[in-house]
């Protein structure tokens, strides 16, 4: 009976293909970039309120105004019924700007932006903003 001896140098060789496998992001991970004023303001709100989906009710588009904005119902549990759907957000963003960049938000009677007098606000506001800019 013959024997075979794999040396350590052979069996790491064959482990770094599974290795950069299992390291590698998945390209099905990463979201893509909003083009609309709509889903911008909604990616904008999903990333404010820390969740992965919301249930958008009423929408209002105006990516023609000077600045281009929206604003729209929400909420957080999905089996909210129409008529539950209260939550609103409003966002502007800059004009002209390709890829869009939020310039301002208002949620629950609060508006972030980078003027905000409160720095908890302006904080909120640059962390979504840099958020956005990750976005491939």
């Amino acid at each position: 009976m013959k024997r075979l001896f794999i040396t350590l140098p052979v069996l790491s060789m064959l482990a770094v293909p599974v290795l950069a496998q299992q390291a590698a992001p998945s390209s099905d991970a990463a979201e893509p970039r909003p083009t609309t004023v709509q889903d911008a303001c909604i990616f904008v709100a999903e990333n404010m309120l820390m969740v992965k989906d919301l249930k958008v009710g009423v929408v209002q588009a105006f990516p023609e105004l000077d600045p281009p904005g929206a604003r729209l119902t929400y909420s957080t549990r999905m089996d909210s019924e129409p008529q539950d759907i209260s939550d609103e957000i409003e966002c502007q963003f800059e004009t002209g700007a390709e890829p869009l960049q939020v310039t301002r938000f208002c949620m629950d009677r609060t508006c972030y932006a980078a003027n905000s007098e409160e720095p908890e606000e302006r904080r909120r506001f640059e962390e979504i903003r840099a958020l956005m800019q990750r976005l491939n």
